[in-house]
């Protein structure tokens, strides 16, 4: 417990000055190496720690390479695009998804063709595994980029954050004081189904507590659409939460790393960030008056 104090403690002292100078390339930075650390993550749970077992062969540098060069650059699309024309964030950010999703279709495409060519050496759902998380997470912190160059971005791209950790933090300590029937035990034996709703419950309230902070600023919120966004993404967060887990539990290991201590890796304490990062980006675009 004290090493997941101690990190927790390390890691905000990090995030603070990270969202302090969000409107600076620092957050592409902070973006780009969590996003390339997580590829790796995927990657080594793919793998695994035996190399002798050819079912879990992956591939090195074929496989690999392209992957994280491109989880790599990807975070730094909107920002690039907003050189062209800095008038226009919803556009850009818009185009820049579009070239996320282009660049993994062709990633998809020489993905197979490395598995064509390895004659049977590459399981195909090896390779579709790594190919589809990598996307996932690339989306995820594209989408917090996304956010962060809108209107009244400083507030909309904490709310992934603020939504998967309320959300976590609830769900756990409501599912200890009143949890009673097993949500999915199969894959998170200790989640409870009243802990999944004091998720949402709280998640809602906490969006509408944050919309009470940030209208001090110049920013109006409209709390009806924040209270139904914060239970959106609590249940989103909750599923990312479940789909890094069922990953881990079919690759047979407990935590995807080990950069934060106690907490494990890049996977484990941000999977349901990046759940919720593309929805709420998809939210703020369905309804940009979010923050007026």
């Amino acid at each position: 417990m004290l090493t997941r104090i101690i990190t927790a403690i390390a890691a905000l002292c990090l995030f603070v000055p990270i969202c302090i100078f969000s409107d600076t390339i620092v957050l592409e930075i902070a973006m780009a190496v969590l996003n390339v650390v997580a590829v790796w993550e995927i990657w080594h749970c793919v793998r695994g720690d035996d190399t002798t077992d050819t079912s879990r062969y992956i591939g090195s540098f074929w496989l690999y390479l392209p992957v994280v060069l491109a989880s790599a650059v990807l975070v730094f699309v909107p920002r690039i695009f907003s050189w062209f024309d800095g008038q226009h964030a919803s556009l850009e950010n818009r185009n820049a998804m579009y070239m996320v999703f282009m660049v993994f279709i062709c990633l998809m495409l020489y993905t197979f063709a490395v598995v064509v060519f390895s004659r049977g050496k590459i399981a195909v759902t090896n390779a579709a595994v790594m190919l589809m998380m990598s996307l996932y997470v690339t989306t995820a912190f594209v989408s917090i980029l996304c956010l962060r160059s809108e209107a009244n971005g400083a507030a909309l791209f904490l709310l992934p954050f603020i939504g998967a950790w309320v959300s976590d933090t609830f769900a756990y300590f409501t599912g200890r004081l009143l949890g009673k029937h097993k949500l999915i035990p199969e894959v998170s034996p200790k989640k409870t189904v009243e802990g999944a709703i004091g998720g949402i419950v709280f998640t809602a309230v906490g969006f509408v507590v944050f919309g009470l902070i940030v209208r001090e600023g110049n920013a109006t919120p409209n709390f009806v659409l924040l209270a139904v966004s914060g239970a959106i993404v609590s249940v989103i967060s909750q599923i990312g939460d479940l789909i890094a887990s069922v990953v881990k539990r079919h690759y047979g290991i407990k935590d995807y790393g080990k950069l934060f201590p106690g907490h494990g890796g890049v996977m484990d304490r941000f999977d349901s960030v990046m759940a919720t990062a593309p929805v709420l980006y998809m939210l703020t675009a369905l309804f940009p008056n979010m923050f007026m």
